[in-house]
């Protein structure tokens, strides 16, 4: 029997008492207090002109600008979201540099994530400041999460692993769900479009003096397209999702703040070629039913002086059933529990220092896994960053220890050094080690696991500049990445096993431009990932384009918005020889809405307007759908 969400979030609550029986985490907690020392730079940056330049929170664990970061950060707002033509956050994130998107399918269907060339479990993904991934398949089902859930998105490309710890290899990708308004609030919004989906959102926000709320909840539905290329037309292969997120934040003083979040999303998705281990036989009548759900608490505590920190306990779920011929098949089930806890010290105006503690159990249940092998395993980390500006060089240090009940200490660093290289013109130089241990199905699946398989490691370099020209934004961003004990599935033995060298190289152009009232985005990438040894050596990692172009550009009217989307990728490898390979692709979308009245307004996304045909995922024979031409149009009422 499931456990219903109030009955989760009980359990998750007990973790403070839980949190005492923790005993690495409480040595670190408590070499965490000893050392205590830092407060973060929280007050807003001004530009020469007056204005406010945004903040960001994930770079370096603490609120600073893009261009104090020192990394290549991308941020996607609530307008932004809502001025694009994607349909579902892979599309939203396909448009940015450095990420490639494989699917197997449109509506719910498996998605693989490759940022910066890197592996797609190579990038931490983070909802409200909670891990949410399977640690059997070491990824996070981004294809589940909505996009009317999200209220704002960053993205840090590079080694991030001297903060975060392991699979931060490709960097870290951060989810804020939706927030209170302003104001007291409601809104409803009826969407419907094409291959007949049918979607429901609603919100509620209430402020007070000291205490704000939100509920967000949304239902979806589809019949969906037939999920694989076949001689003839067979089934169509459905989707339904039901999401819901709550926040409510409540100051007790000045010193001391109270957050708490959940977010519960679930449902069905049908699918094609699936196994049956009843029949011994291969069906296209395959479902799975899902789950994924974060929780988190904070407390914040801002007492004034030099020191400011949070405490943290979160814990997250992945659930996967499966079922083929409405024949239960496998179940795949991670839970995750979390403390965190940091400390940040304000030393002088231009210094910084923080350190911070985290602990973290992995629960998983699974019968595609090997009984007889260990199903939890936990990590206790504590790390340090240091930043300190000296004249007009700024520097960030950042250094981490994780033990990992498994695979032992490992330590990770960054150095990154920033200089304004003239008026509007800025630059910087990185280095950066990473690591990731494998995952459970890597090392036990009864179908290819590989008990020997070593932690991944990487070393990254990169070099950066970014620019104001008049109304213009740029950076153009060069890195290396190196990865000893790559794990890859061969497709011969059928078997996970380390490559002993992998490099990757590339080159990525961002660039933001305002000309007659309208708005341009450029994002155009280069990537060169290679395996460096044993037979397939200097062939190209497959499933990774090596280049992509996006072009975004939107116009408001005032009461009337319109945008466009241009999305191009050349080729990408299907197979690990590079004998097999999928062609290079472009696809037009379009945006358009339209303010009825003041309460209500009417939006309308058309994807792939040319009805372009192309791949995106194929493989041992099997090539996967994507959508044709498709319109979806959504009425919303706000009061």
């Amino acid at each position: 029997m499931k456990k219903s969400i109030a009955h989760q979030y009980i359990i998750h609550n007990n973790l403070l008492h839980k949190a005492l029986r923790y005993k690495k985490f409480t040595a670190g907690l408590l070499g965490g207090l000893i050392s205590l020392g830092s407060a973060p730079v929280l007050a807003q940056s001004s530009t020469d002109d007056g204005t406010l330049e945004e903040m960001i929170v994930t770079a370096n664990r603490y609120a600073q600008t893009a261009n104090e970061s020192l990394a290549s950060v991308s941020v996607i707002t609530r307008e932004d979201i809502e001025q694009s033509p994607a349909y579902d956050l892979p599309e939203l994130l396909a448009g940015q540099a450095g990420v490639v998107i494989r699917s197997t399918g449109p509506y719910g269907q498996q998605t693989s994530l490759f940022l910066r060339g890197s592996n797609s479990n190579h990038v931490l993904i983070l909802v409200d400041g909670v891990k949410l991934y399977s640690a059997t398949a070491g990824s996070t089902a981004l294809q589940h999460i909505p996009l009317t859930q999200i209220e704002r998105i960053e993205i840090v490309r590079g080694p991030r692993s001297s903060l975060y710890g392991a699979e931060a290899i490709g960097g870290v990708i951060q989810i804020f769900t939706r927030r209170s308004e302003q104001q007291n609030s409601a809104r409803l919004e009826l969407g419907t479009g094409s291959n007949n989906s049918r979607e429901v959102n609603t919100g509620l926000s209430l402020v007070g003096d000291k205490a704000q709320f939100s509920v967000n909840a949304r239902h979806f539905n589809t019949d969906g397209i037939d999920t694989i290329v076949h001689d003839s037309v067979n089934d169509n292969d459905g989707y339904r999702n039901n999401a819901f997120n709550a926040q409510f934040d409540y100051r007790f003083n000045s010193a001391l703040s109270f957050a708490t979040s959940l977010m519960d999303i679930q449902g069905e998705v049908n699918y094609d070629n699936c196994y049956n281990s009843i029949t011994f036989t291969s069906s296209d009548a395959c479902t799975s039913d899902f789950k994924q759900q974060t929780i988190s608490n904070s407390f914040k505590f801002t007492p004034g002086g030099i020191w400011d920190g949070q405490l943290q306990f979160s814990r997250s779920k992945d659930f996967d059933e499966n079922y083929s011929d409405a024949q239960r098949q496998y179940t795949f089930e991670t839970e995750r529990d979390a403390i965190s806890f940091t400390n940040n010290f304000q030393l002088s105006d231009t210094q910084l220092f923080a350190l911070g503690a985290d602990y973290a159990d992995d629960t998983v249940s699974s019968d595609f896994l090997d009984a007889s092998t260990p199903n939890s395993r936990d990590n206790t980390a504590v790390f340090a960053l240091w930043n300190q500006q000296l004249d007009q060089l700024q520097l960030n240090l950042s250094v981490r220890s994780d033990d990992n009940e498994q695979f032992d200490r490992h330590a990770t660093g960054n150095i990154a050094l920033g200089y304004p290289l003239a008026e509007n013109l800025s630059g910087f130089i990185s280095y950066g080690t990473a690591f990731k241990a494998p995952t459970f199905n890597d090392l036990y699946s009864a179908f290819g696991g590989n008990p020997d398989l070593q932690p991944e490691e990487s070393a990254s370099t990169e070099i950066g500049v970014s620019g104001m020209i008049n109304d213009a934004s740029w950076s153009f961003n060069i890195y290396q990445t190196d990865i000893d004990n790559l794990i890859i599935y061969d497709q011969t033995t059928f078997t996970s096993e380390n490559i002993a060298q992998s490099q990757i190289r590339g080159a990525e152009l961002n660039s933001s431009l305002q000309l007659a009232k309208w708005q341009f985005d450029l994002a155009l990438s280069y990537t060169d990932p290679r395996n460096k040894s044993g037979d397939d050596k200097d062939r190209v990692l497959q499933s990774r384009p090596k280049q992509t172009l996006s072009i975004q550009v939107s116009r408001d009217f005032g009461r009337f918005a319109l945008g466009s989307s241009l999305l191009a990728q050349s080729q990408r490898y299907t197979s690990s020889d590079n004998s097999e390979s999928s062609p290079g692709y472009g696809l037009l979308n379009a945006h358009a809405s339209y303010q009825l009245n003041k309460n209500m307004s009417v939006e309308a996304k058309l994807s792939n307007l040319l009805d372009k045909d192309y791949i995106l995922n194929q493989g041992f024979g099997t090539t996967y759908s994507t959508l044709g031409r498709s319109l979806f149009v959504n009425l919303a009422y706000q009061l």
